[in-house]
């Protein structure tokens, strides 16, 4: 009895450690939609000068938004697997890691969304 209940707590333990190594490489990691090959957001920035040229990175950074808003709805459903899978105690901190990586994409998109709001303010100023 006690032996399967310490092998039950060593494999939460793994499940928890292996969650928090992939949460932090999922936040590490650039945005997803900036980052895409030939898609050089700085020289964009560096080079606008027109109102269509601050239409355009504030249509960026909208889809930006929007990814990250999906990627945290994506994540939040997993603390409730994570705590409906583990059991006993750690039963209401498992899905924490979850939840952390969600708020922070939720930040992400609201980053986002301030810098789209700022382009179109440049692009209506320019006109």
């Amino acid at each position: 009895m006690m032996r399967a209940r310490n092998s039950a707590i060593r494999r939460l333990g793994s499940i928890v450690a292996t969650v928090a190594v992939l949460g932090c490489m999922a936040i590490l990691s650039p945005p997803l939609g900036l980052a895409q090959p030939g898609d050089n957001i700085e020289q964009k920035i560096r080079q606008a000068r027109t109102p269509a040229d601050h239409q355009s990175l504030a249509v960026l950074y909208e889809k930006e938004a929007q990814t990250a808003y999906q990627l945290a709805a994506k994540y939040l459903p997993m603390r409730d697997v994570y705590a409906a899978a583990c059991a006993g105690e750690r039963k209401d901190r498992a899905g924490e890691p979850w939840v952390f990586i969600a708020k922070k994409y939720q930040e992400i998109a609201k980053k986002d969304e301030i810098l789209a709001a700022m382009d179109k303010t440049m692009a209506a100023q320019l006109k």
